[in-house]
């Protein structure tokens, strides 16, 4: 019995992953997409890839906004350069309050942080060091990026630097949703009415994609 509450309450959790990966992460775009330094693609280089909780991509608490997206209430809206509701929120909060939720948000992750300890993607505790050194080296991501979005001449150990992270978080991502997609399968065999073939094939649509950036980013690798 515990084993098939656990298994539900995995599943679930896969799915709202999921469903936020659906609004953070755009289709693939059938606009001429240039080549970068190491062949990289803008679709690849843009790709975002925070994690669902930390630095932006799910709920922003730390103020670093560098590279992230509004969070699910704010992106299903129209763009726009207002700041999102879940941010106003948040910021209306006292640091108790927030630390609390925090809290809560970290205690309904660890099915997945159990199941996926090396994940970055999935949201998990830090101390403060770890906070410290994990921002940092985020920076030092977005900067590498950005100066090859501006193609400016990155220097190979920089570029190294960046792959690495880059390939890091594909196959974090990969991990999450390919779970994801195993779990869909079984509740769909358990229930067929569950079955959603527009969710599945935007899964799929996203597995591709990512996939395809990873590919670029070893051939950038073998070629660094």
């Amino acid at each position: 019995m515990n084993q098939k509450r656990t298994f539900l309450i995995l599943s679930l959790l896969i799915v709202s992953l999921i469903g936020i990966f659906y609004l953070l992460f755009p289709g693939t775009s059938t606009k001429e997409n240039p080549s970068y330094q190491g062949g990289l693609s803008e679709e690849t280089l843009t790709r975002q890839e925070n994690s669902l909780f930390e630095g932006g991509s799910f709920l922003d608490f730390s103020g670093h906004v560098e590279e992230t997206v509004s969070g699910p209430i704010a992106v299903a809206e129209e763009p726009s350069s207002k700041p999102s509701r879940t941010k106003s929120y948040l910021e209306s909060l006292s640091p108790e309050e927030r630390a609390k939720l925090y809290d809560q948000l970290y205690e309904k992750f660890k099915p997945l942080t159990e199941k996926f300890p090396n994940n970055s993607l999935i949201p998990k505790k830090l101390s403060e060091e770890e906070m410290a050194k994990k921002k940092e080296n985020e920076d030092h991501y977005y900067r590498i990026q950005r100066e090859i979005l501006e193609r400016k001449d990155v220097a190979k150990e920089e570029m190294s630097f960046y792959l690495n992270a880059k390939l890091k978080r594909s196959d974090d991502m990969l991990e999450i949703l390919k779970y994801g997609m195993e779990n869909y399968q079984k509740l769909v065999g358990e229930n067929p009415k569950n079955a959603n073939p527009e969710y599945e094939k935007l899964i799929k649509e996203r597995l591709d994609g990512i996939s395809k950036s990873r590919e670029e980013v070893i051939s950038a690798q073998n070629g660094n």
